[in-house]
């Protein structure tokens, strides 16, 4: 009786045990499982940067040859937005929804079908975030001549979608020949022939807040944002990164970079653009 009632509490025990470690491995497993999950999450994955552009930021000019090369390398503005966001080139709209970009970059883009203009205001009205750099007489170097197709435009083709937001991209005549300086933000940043934007009289459709001696409009459309720069030219490496100033400190001559990530920064993040209004 004794021996019976002996064995059966060592059963009993051991029972336990056997559960009791069963349940430790697998808190185990599930804690390691979670804790690679979430630094998966963290470390992974950057927040998606749609780029649509005419200017040679992605790919160079020199063609397919150039761009497989050993030493091919991207803009230094395009590498240093891939620093930190997952660069997603955009050629239309038509997966921006299940593409699910952050925030959509158009630079000096090319021209866009009324279909496509209709198809981009509708994505920002849903909610999406845009930043558009559109000069209107653009300075940046080509290999190709005047005329070629394969030339970054020279002024932009966005006209109809700003008037349609209630604004207008014009160049200022005096000055334009030079190398410009602007006081944006508590910054100087180099560029030239910039335009700026002035209120279109009649429909708007937008709520836009001109900003930065015209240079920066921020636009409210609809549940989405849309912030405005007249001007390419400042992500033109012959403007903001210098040579004797990087040789001597390893930085740029001028923070147009520094602004520009900003920008997006805010955007994505809804924060106010810093600075005085000009606008309505």
């Amino acid at each position: 009786m004794l021996r019976r009632t002996l064995n059966s509490l060592f059963r009993s025990g051991a029972q336990k045990r056997l559960l009791v470690g069963l349940l430790l491995v697998l808190s185990v497993v599930f804690f390691l499982s979670a804790m690679r999950y979430f630094q998966s999450d963290d470390s992974g994955a950057k927040p998606a940067l749609g780029l649509m552009t005419t200017l040679p930021l992605q790919w160079s000019e020199g063609g397919i040859e150039a761009d497989l090369a050993k030493d091919a390398k991207a803009h230094p503005a395009y590498a240093r937005l891939q620093q930190q966001y997952d660069v997603r080139p955009i050629d239309n709209f038509d997966t921006l929804d299940s593409d699910r970009v952050d925030v959509l970059v158009l630079a000096q883009p090319r021209a866009l079908s009324p279909a496509e203009l209709v198809k981009l205001d509708g994505w920002v009205r849903a909610g999406g975030r845009l930043v558009v750099f559109a000069d209107p007489a653009l300075q940046w170097g080509s290999l190709y001549p005047l005329g070629d197709k394969r030339r970054p435009l020279f002024t932009t083709m966005l006209s109809p979608l700003f008037a349609h937001w209630g604004l207008e991209l014009v160049l200022p005549m005096t000055g334009q020949e030079a190398i410009t300086l602007l006081e944006i933000d508590g910054l100087t940043l180099r560029t030239q022939t910039p335009g700026e934007w002035i209120e279109k009289a009649g429909e708007s459709t937008g709520s836009c807040q001109i900003l930065e001696q015209r240079i920066v409009a921020d636009c409210k459309i609809g549940q989405g944002r849309a912030l405005l720069v007249s001007d390419a030219d400042l992500l033109d490496t012959v403007y903001w990164e210098g040579q004797g100033v990087r040789i001597v400190t390893g930085s740029d001559e001028f923070p147009n970079l520094q602004w520009v990530e900003k920008l997006i920064l805010d955007i994505r993040t809804g924060k106010a653009v810093s600075g005085d209004s000009v606008g309505r």
